[in-house]
């Protein structure tokens, strides 16, 4: 089963920081190596186009079991206002398995 996870919302022309961690148990006490894996996300709107990716060197690597997505206000403000499904992807040895997917919201930035 595929674990659902909802991405906090990107604002255009902020800079967005999403850290994820890779544990083998619930307890997070054993560490999941990712560090050979190469990772990539879409996300893509209702009619199935894809709206933008992320690719493997979109997700540093900070430790065996962690990686970090930075994309910087000049990638953020190109992105178009609205609600996508995404699905993060991993290849591994074994191949290819869609870990998570959900939804990611990109909103307007707030102007005062």
């Amino acid at each position: 089963m595929v674990s659902e996870h909802n991405i906090r919302a990107i604002r255009r022309g902020d800079t967005f920081i999403w850290p994820l961690e890779f544990y083998e148990d619930e307890c997070e006490e054993i560490p999941v190596d990712v560090s050979n894996y190469v990772f990539k996300l879409q996300a893509k709107n209702a009619a199935g186009v894809v709206q933008f990716t992320w690719n493997n060197a979109d997700f540093l690597s900070l430790a065996i079991n962690k990686r970090t997505v930075t994309l910087s206000s000049l990638t953020t403000v190109d992105y178009v206002v609205g609600e996508y499904i995404y699905d993060l992807q991993v290849s591994t040895l074994t191949g290819i398995f869609t870990w998570m997917q959900g939804y990611i919201y990109v909103e307007q930035q707030i102007t005062s």
